[in-house]
């Protein structure tokens, strides 16, 4: 294209100047456990889950009463099948957190449900 002897560059002849990227968050993940657990806090950890698991245990047999007292009268259930069905149910304890954030603010599940 020419305009009274110049010659205009097009838009594409014309080189672009780039800005800088802005620079990245930082990628650091905070972690999940506490830093170091002492014997205390273990102790405390292991003393929680198992009152959690005596609470969760008896929520079940209080909840399903009907329910187990039909299973207790399988004339199947040895020992074994009720072993493994006592040990499936307490399993569902084990769904819920109780450890709490590594900054020691958050309250975890456990100790919602015990109150504490």
């Amino acid at each position: 294209m020419q305009t009274d002897g110049l010659k205009v560059p097009k838009q594409k002849d014309i080189p672009r100047q780039r800005s800088p990227s802005p620079s990245l968050p930082s990628a650091e993940i905070p972690p999940f456990l506490p830093p170091n657990p002492s014997a205390d806090y273990e102790a405390r950890e292991k003393a929680m889950k198992d009152k959690f698991r005596k609470f969760w245990m008896s929520s079940l047999a209080e909840g399903f009463k009907e329910d187990l007292e039909e299973i207790r009268k399988e004339p199947t259930l040895g020992p074994s099948k009720l072993a493994l069905l006592i040990d499936s149910l307490a399993a569902g304890a084990d769904i819920f957190t109780s450890s709490a954030s590594a900054s020691g603010i958050d309250m975890n599940e456990v100790d919602v449900v015990m109150g504490e």
